[in-house]
């Protein structure tokens, strides 16, 4: 099965009082690289996101997280050796998310905000962009345009491309609730899922495996650590 889990950003202040703890958490050789952030929430956003995906490999691998041994791909995409387990992870606004899976996956969450209608106008198809410029209303067409996008990113993860592949050599179409892909290079069992655990957000995932969990779990800091 696909499962899924998300963790919420700290307040600053709260932040403050785990940031040490949370560094002390990670492999020694790793420790140093985060006193240079200058954002504490990219440095949450990374922290969380790394030890997250190290408590949950460790759960399933019955490895200690700090000798979880993380690699990255030419592709920047991360990975462990000689498993027949796979992840990925993606972070937006307030939100840190992992996805597992047996079979390769793709997740992405966007923020919902002021949408870049020139950014549809570049990387969308022909008939992604006809259909999102049919919608008259401004919501909908906003929610719609991150709905694409999200998609489409989770689909490029899965793959393995990341931004090497066009993102307007495919077509995503969503028509009552089922989701499609029509692609130059097809390829076979892949499917999709949406998301709805936090309305200001768009949440998607791509894998080859179509057993997807009901729902999200949600975990505190406490949690992975």
């Amino acid at each position: 099965m696909l499962d899924i889990f998300a963790i919420h950003l700290l307040e600053d202040e709260k932040f403050i009082d785990y940031k040490y703890k949370l560094i002390s958490a990670l492999p020694i050789e790793q420790q140093d690289k985060y006193d240079n952030y200058k954002h504490s929430g990219n440095l949450q956003r990374s922290l969380l996101g790394e030890l997250m995906i190290r408590k949950i490999l460790s759960e399933k691998l019955n490895i200690h997280p700090a000798h979880i041994p993380l690699l990255r791909g030419n592709n920047g995409k991360p990975y462990i050796e000689n498993q027949d387990l796979h992840f990925n992870i993606s972070h937006s606004g307030k939100w840190v998310v992992a996805a597992f899976s047996d079979k390769e996956l793709g997740i992405d969450i966007e923020l919902i905000r002021d949408a870049n209608y020139n950014v549809a106008e570049r990387f969308y198809s022909k008939a992604e962009l006809l259909h999102l410029n049919s919608i008259m209303d401004e919501n909908a067409r906003k929610k719609y345009f991150f709905d694409l996008w999200t998609l489409k990113e989770s689909y490029l993860k899965a793959i393995g491309t990341g931004l090497t592949k066009s993102l307007s050599s495919f077509t995503i179409e969503i028509k009552y609730n089922s989701i499609s892909i029509t692609d130059d290079k097809p390829i076979d069992s892949i499917y999709f899922r949406q998301y709805e655990f936090d309305n200001a957000y768009k949440l998607a995932v791509c894998s080859f495996d179509n057993d997807f969990c009901k729902e999200i779990k949600v975990l505190e800091v406490d949690d992975i650590l």
